[in-house]
C-alpha cells in the first residue's frame, strides 16, 4: 500500500511528466541572429533580397516545418535569438499566430524604412536596428577576452 508521500510523489511526476507532454514543439531554440549572416557577398552592405532570403531561413529553424508559429513562441525565439522583432506586431490577422508571409512581410518593411545607400544597408546599421543585443555565447566569450 502507498503511503502519503510516494501518492504525492507519483502525483508530483505526472504532473511534471503532463506540463513537458504539452511544451510547445514550434519552439527551436536554436535561432540566432547575426546581421553579418545576411551579407552572403561579403561586401559588409545587405541588400532587400539577402534580408529576405535570411529571412527565410530564420523561418525554418523558427517554424520546423510548421505552417504557423504561436505569437508567445515566435517572441521567445526572436528574444533568446537575439532578434529585435514584434511578434504581436506581425500577426496582421490577428489569429494568434506568425505565418511565414506574415514574418517575411514584416522583416520587408523594417528593411524598407531603414536609411539606405544605392538599396542597400550597411551591416552595422543592420546590427543596430534589428539586434536586442543578446550576443550569441560564443561572441559573448569573444567579447570578453582581453583583445590579442
Amino acid at each position: 500500500m502507498f503511503n502519503l508521500r510516494s501518492l504525492a510523489a507519483i502525483i508530483l511526476l505526472l504532473c511534471v511528466s503532463g506540463a513537458h507532454a504539452q511544451t510547445n514543439t514550434f519552439a527551436t531554440g536554436n535561432m540566432h541572429f547575426d546581421a553579418k549572416d545576411m551579407d552572403t557577398n561579403g561586401d559588409k552592405m545587405i541588400t532587400r533580397a539577402e534580408m529576405m532570403k535570411y529571412g527565410e531561413q530564420m523561418w525554418d529553424k523558427m517554424a520546423n516545418g510548421k505552417d504557423t508559429i504561436p505569437i508567445a513562441v515566435a517572441s521567445k525565439d526572436f528574444a533568446t535569438g537575439g532578434l529585435a522583432f514584434n511578434a504581436r506586431a506581425m500577426d496582421t490577422d490577428h489569429d494568434g499566430t506568425i505565418s511565414k508571409e506574415e514574418f517575411l512581410a514584416y522583416a520587408g518593411r523594417k528593411f524598407d524604412k531603414m536609411k539606405k545607400t544605392d538599396g542597400m544597408i550597411p551591416v552595422a546599421d543592420a546590427a543596430k536596428a534589428f539586434s536586442r543585443g543578446n550576443p550569441h555565447p560564443s561572441q559573448a566569450n569573444e567579447s570578453t577576452s582581453p583583445p590579442k
